[in-house]
């Protein structure tokens, strides 16, 4: 296992955000604890078993899978959008939320569902649900280490989902299975906290480099089983499949966007909590963000931030 000081820059971004997903900010290049040998057994029991029985992976709102469907017919208006919305209040009152926010900022409020559905467009509205579809599971705090990286993961695969979008959009691709791929992508990390959680005595901590790496391969292949099993489209399942079998040098352009999208956005997160590594990701060895994609990537996180219009 190299250090931190030999891996390359992705990875020391990488490595950097593990640390705040873990409240473990200094790992170690050692063997195993008892505690780390346990969690990855229990994470590889997770990843062998049927996931639709497992109470770890909550079940999809019914009225999301209708809206899925309403998104790939052309001639579905916004009013028979908004009319299928009403079902739900949940979805009701994130559509006005999305609407209003930051990114989307207008001259006046929305204030009615109507308005809100016209604001965000078919775009902000797919989004808006694949938004839906992975949020219950970021939402419980269940213990030590679910309170520490929930909000985290949450907001950082939102940043990670817009980013890969904006990517597809400009290289001509998938926007929406960018979008939904990208608000995925952590879903393994989250169900590994809460994995930790039930095993967490306090009494060893997952310090070592060796566990993190584990980690992190068998969380992209959970989160690629539990898109197959909530019955994402083949091209997002297809996408968070290849992130977590191939090494980066070999993904496809698809994949790559995503792996792209995902360095960025943490190493913008761990540039506002100031805990960024000695890693600059236009340099990265990999190209993983030339400047036209690190311009694009940090424009997009600045109007979610709202400093920008």
């Amino acid at each position: 296992m190299k250090s931190a000081s030999d891996q390359p820059v992705d990875e020391r971004i990488e490595q950097a955000f593990m640390g705040m997903v873990l409240g473990v900010h200094s790992p170690q290049n050692k063997p195993l604890n008892d505690f780390e040998r346990r969690a990855l057994k229990a994470f590889s029991a997770l990843l062998d078993s049927d996931l639709a029985d497992n109470r770890l992976i909550p079940r999809l709102p019914s009225v999301l899978p209708r809206l899925m469907s309403y998104f790939r017919d052309p001639s579905t208006t916004s009013k028979e959008l908004a009319q299928l919305i009403e079902q739900d209040i949940v979805s009701v009152s994130e559509v006005i939320r999305l609407a209003n926010s930051p990114f989307y900022r207008r001259a006046s409020e929305a204030r009615s569902l109507e308005q809100a559905v016209l604001v965000l467009g078919e775009r902000g509205l797919r989004q808006m649900v694949a938004n839906l579809l992975v949020r219950p599971i970021f939402s419980e705090r269940q213990g030590h280490f679910s309170a520490i990286a929930g909000l985290l993961l949450w907001e950082q695969s939102g940043k990670t989902a817009l980013i890969a979008s904006a990517l597809a959009r400009q290289e001509q691709g998938d926007e929406f299975n960018a979008y939904l791929a990208g608000i995925s992508s952590n879903l393994g990390l989250l169900i590994g906290c809460r994995v930790l959680d039930r095993l967490f005595d306090g009494s060893q901590t997952p310090s070592s480099l060796a566990f993190r790496a584990q980690w992190l391969g068998v969380a992209r292949q959970l989160t690629a089983r539990v898109a197959r099993a909530w019955e994402f489209p083949a091209a997002t399942c297809a996408v968070l499949t290849q992130l977590g079998r191939l090494e980066p040098s070999r993904l496809p352009p698809e994949a790559m966007r995503l792996y792209s999208a995902q360095r960025l956005s943490q190493f913008q997160g761990l540039q506002s909590s100031g805990r960024l590594p000695a890693a600059d990701p236009t340099q990265s060895g990999l190209n993983i963000a030339d400047d036209r994609v690190y311009d694009l990537a940090m424009d997009i996180l600045a109007r979610l931030d709202g400093r920008k219009g």
